[in-house]
This record gives structure tokens, C-alpha cells and sequence, in this order.
């Protein structure tokens, strides 16, 4: 699940192993100009959008709506505040400059999928809060044999299995420790915990902690709140064109796809970029079983936890049959926050606190996402109905020329290449109302432009900036910039082409064959 933080989305917990993640691609002094330029100039076009004409073409309306999306483009790229933030900005601006009314631009800050991201945040919350995280990720280690490939396979899949329901960044944080004290026990007494490698070989640090970064943002791909730019796009579908799209649905097309990447990036690593697969591991067993060892028997709120996350899970796979044999209206959100509910109600057995969730947990709940979400939601809103994104569908006019599976595979190198450099959320909020015009004017499904945003926003492999995932095992001090770009370059190439593929090919067939 991608998460954004109050100091932007590259910012990765303390005690990751580093400090601010955005450091590790550069210097910090660099940082800190580009926002400083970033802070003078997004203000400065907004001004000179209200203070020029607008062209022909333009209406006034339309013509502020794209200085507005300048001014937080800029914000969003430089990072000149935190980036959730920026995305607050719609309600000061639209209204002032007259674009719409308060109401209006408000509304999308109440979207319905907001709260379904709120209700599993605060499930995950629960997850992390008594550890069951840590024992499940242990549980699947346990079982990875003695093979150096095998064990980065159990990882990768440890690691993308929690972050198809926990926060990336909480995901990482978590596999990181347990992946540096498995590369100590490889490395004690000179390399002996290997066989089959040189002492000095860093292949296998590298698959493993490449692994982890990139599970946990393939993960996020396969549900609706395992990343907010599918949590967004699922909103904006819905919000503008009244196409619902519910847990199980997004799951057919995601989990499918995320798991054949998933895939593919562990034999990419293990295979051909780090060849890992002829070495064997001395003493796993043994480590494993003492950290399991320390985690104890299962508690009582572990069980509790595991059962509230079990029959939410459920709940939203068989939504269908519940309202088919129940006389009521059930929706993801609506189940989400009543899973939420239940940890505030589920009494935790431990000494600590009295429940499985307390007001005071919400605090480390990822806000920001939820303003970003909304914010991306507003400023898309009114794209749309300002009558810019008809006028930017006009000016790609060029694109309906192209065969539609190369204008998909198109969106997904866009998305992508800006994932690289600014917030995935801000990125998909930026070209959803775009890539959907685009699409009504080629005459295709809008989700057939729209979700190559979402799925592309989470395979941005090859910076340490790109993601939360990639800056902590970078904060390791194992890696360096040159490593993640060996490593993520053949599988983003992978990568566009296989979610172009499975967009054009699977997507109206599974989504979207009976949406609206």
C-alpha cells in the first residue's frame, strides 16, 4: 500500500535504516534549492494564469484550472511543502477564483473510497499494532529452504502479500531488519553462512533487498487499498463517469497481474541480473526459529486481530451473495469501516490496552493519503468540468491514430517515467481526467485509459526516490544508485509491456464487463 507522509511520499519511517529517502538520490542541498525554486515558482504561473488572458480556445474557467494544475504540479515535483498539503489547495482556489462553488469543490474530500482506504488503514493499523505482521512474514520465511533464490522468493512473497493490505513503507520497514540480520548470518565468519558464492560477492545483498523494494510496490498493485492511486482511480471512476468497480473486482485484474510480475522480477534478480540460484544458505533454520522464538505464543488480540482482518477479507469477496441473501445495501467502505469499528469495540486481552484499537492509535494512520486522495479527486473534478480535459483530449488528437494497445502502452511509460521523479498519487491525479478524455474521444472504455495509470504508478523500479520501498533498503548503506538501476531497468521495460498487455487484453473482460 503506498503510503504519503506529512513530509512528502518518499519519506520513510526513522529507523529504516536512514534518514528522508529523497536524500539518498541526491545531496540534500539539491533538495532543499529545488524546493525552495518550487515554493517561488508554482505561485508565480498560478498569478501569471489569472493575470494573462486566456487564449481563443480557452475559457476563463478552464484556463485557471490549468494554472492551478501547474501551481501543484510544481508543489508536487519540488516538494516545497508536504505534499498532502498541496493537495488542500483546491479548496482555497477553486472557489476563490471562481471556478466553482465551495460545495462542489469539497465534496470529492468525502468520497466514499476515501473511507474504504480509512477503514483498511486502520485494520492494518490493528495488524502491525500486535505484530501479526511480523509472525506471518516469519511463518513464510520458515518455509523457504535452504536455497539463496528460494529464500528471495519467500521474501519477495512475504513482502507483497503484507503490502497487498499494509502500507509499503510499513511493509519494507518491517522485511528490512529481518533480511539485514539473514545477509549477517550470510556473511559471519568471512561468507561461511554460503556456499557456492565468493566471500566478497555482493549479488545476494542485492537480490534480497531489491526484492523486498520491489514486492512491496508490486503487491500494492492488487487491491483496491494496497496503493492510493488505485484507490483514487477507483474513486474517480465512480465519482465522473458512475462506474463502480468493488474489491473483488479490482482483485480479478490486479492479483492476477501482480502476481505474474511478481514473478518475473524474482527471476529477473535471481537469475539474470544477481544470479543467486546455485547458492545455499548455512544456519537459516536456526535463526528463523529463534525470532520466532522471541515473538511467543499467538495472544489473545493477535487471534482477534487475524479474525476481524478474516471476516472483513470475506465480507468483501462475497459482498455479492451477502446482499443477494441479506435485505441490505452493503459496500466495500461501508464494510471497511465496520471491520474499523470492531477493533474499537474487541476487547485486546492485554494488559496495555483495553482494546484492539484506541483514539490514540488513529494518530499513526497515514491522513495525508486520505487529503491527497481527495485533493487529486477535486482538482480532477474540475478538469472535467472547467472543459480543460476535453481541450487537452483535443491536443492529442495525434494519439487516436495510434493502434489503442500502443496509446495504452503510451500511458503506461508516462505514468511510469513521472512516478520516477514526483508522488505516484500526484502523478495519477494529474492524468486520470486526461487519459479519460482522451478515451472518450478515441471512443474507447475510460478504464481502459485510466487503470494503465493506477497499475503503472506502482512499478517506478529504478530510482531510490521513486517509492518509499526503494529509499529504505536504500537507507541500508548496501546499495548503491547504480545497483537500482541495473536492477529495475529490465523490469520496468517488463513491466510496461506486460500491464499494457493486460489492460487491452483482460481488463474489459474482468473489470469491466459489468461496471456502471
Amino acid at each position: 500500500m503506498q503510503e504519503t507522509t506529512g513530509e512528502g511520499e518518499r519519506t520513510p519511517p526513522q529507523g529504516a535504516g536512514g534518514g528522508p529517502g529523497h536524500d539518498h538520490g541526491g545531496s540534500s542541498a539539491g533538495s532543499a534549492l529545488r524546493a525552495r525554486i518550487g515554493l517561488f515558482l508554482g505561485p508565480l504561473v498560478f498569478v501569471a494564469f489569472l493575470l494573462v488572458p486566456p487564449p481563443e480556445a480557452f475559457s476563463p474557467e478552464a484556463w485557471r484550472v490549468l494554472g492551478l494544475t501547474l501551481f501543484m504540479a510544481v508543489w508536487w515535483i519540488s516538494e516545497a511543502l508536504p505534499i498532502p498539503v498541496t493537495a488542500l489547495l483546491p479548496i482555497a482556489l477553486l472557489p476563490l477564483t471562481g471556478v466553482v462553488a465551495m460545495d462542489e469543490a469539497t465534496a470529492p474530500y468525502a468520497n466514499p473510497t476515501i473511507f474504504l482506504f480509512m477503514g483498511g488503514f486502520a485494520i492494518a493499523l490493528a495488524v502491525q499494532r500486535w505484530g501479526l505482521h511480523q509472525r506471518l512474514a516469519l511463518a513464510i520465511l520458515s518455509r523457504s529452504g535452504r536455497g539463496l533464490h528460494t529464500l528471495v522468493g519467500a521474501f519477495m512473497l512475504a513482502t507483497a502479500g503484507l503490502s497487498m493490505w499494509v502500507s509499503n513503507t510499513a511493509t519494507a520497514a518491517l522485511m528490512l531488519p529481518i533480511a539485514l540480520s539473514v545477509l549477517g548470518l550470510m556473511e559471519r565468519d568471512g561468507g561461511q553462512g554460503l556456499q557456492g558464492m565468493a566471500p566478497d560477492s555482493r549479488s545476494p545483498a542485492l537480490a534480497l533487498l531489491l526484492g523486498i523494494a520491489f514486492a512491496a510496490n508490486i503487491g500494492g498493485m492488487a487491491t483496491i487499498i494496497g496503493s492510493p492511486p488505485n484507490a483514487l482511480t477507483v474513486a474517480f471512476l465512480n465519482d465522473r463517469y458512475e462506474l463502480g468497480i468493488g474489491f473483488i473486482d479490482w482483485m480479478l485484474l490486479g492479483l492476477p497481474l501482480s502476481l505474474t510480475l511478481l514473478v518475473i522480477a524474482w527471476f529477473l534478480l535471481t537469475r539474470w541480473v544477481f544470479p543467486v540460484h546455485r547458492i545455499r544458505l548455512n544456519g537459516l533454520d536456526r535463526m528463523l526459529q529463534e525470532q520466532v522464538g522471541d515473538l511467543g505464543p499467538w495472544s489473545h488480540a493477535e487471534l482477534r486481530v487475524a479474525a476481524v482482518f478474516l471476516v472483513v477479507a470475506l465480507a468483501w469477496m462475497f459482498r455479492p451473495l451477502l446482499e443477494a441473501w441479506l435485505p441490505l445495501e452493503l459496500t466495500d467502505a461501508g464494510i471497511a469501516i465496520l471491520g474499523a469499528g470492531l477493533l474499537f469495540l474487541i476487547p485486546s486481552g492485554a494488559s496495555g490496552q483495553r482494546r484492539l484499537l484506541c483514539w490514540d492509535n488513529t494518530r499513526e494512520l497515514p491522513w495525508g493519503v486520505l487529503l491527497l486522495v481527495g485533493g487529486g479527486l477535486s482538482l480532477g473534478s474540475a478538469i472535467e468540468s472547467s472543459g480543460l480535459a476535453e481541450l487537452t483530449a483535443e491536443a492529442l488528437m495525434g494519439a487516436q491514430a495510434w493502434p489503442l494497445l500502443l496509446v495504452i502502452a503510451g500511458v503506461v511509460l508516462v505514468t511510469m517515467t513521472l512516478s520516477h521523479v514526483t508522488s505516484n498519487t500526484a502523478t495519477a491525479a494529474t492524468l486520470l481526467p486526461l487519459v479519460a478524455a482522451l478515451a472518450l474521444r478515441m471512443d474507447v472504455p475510460v478504464g481502459l485509459m485510466t487503470l494503465p495509470v493506477a497499475f503503472a504508478a506502482s512499478v517506478a523500479f529504478m530510482l531510490p526516490v521513486a517509492t518509499p520501498p526503494n529509499a529504505i533498503v536504500f537507507a541500508s548503506n548496501r546499495l548503491r544508485v547504480v545497483d537500482m538501476i541495473r536492477g529495475g531497468a529490465l523490469l520496468s521495460v517488463v513491466a510496461i509491456v506486460l500491464v499494457s498487455l493486460a489492460v487491452y487484453a483482460l481488463a474489459e473482460p474482468l473489470l469491466l464487463r459489468h461496471v456502471g
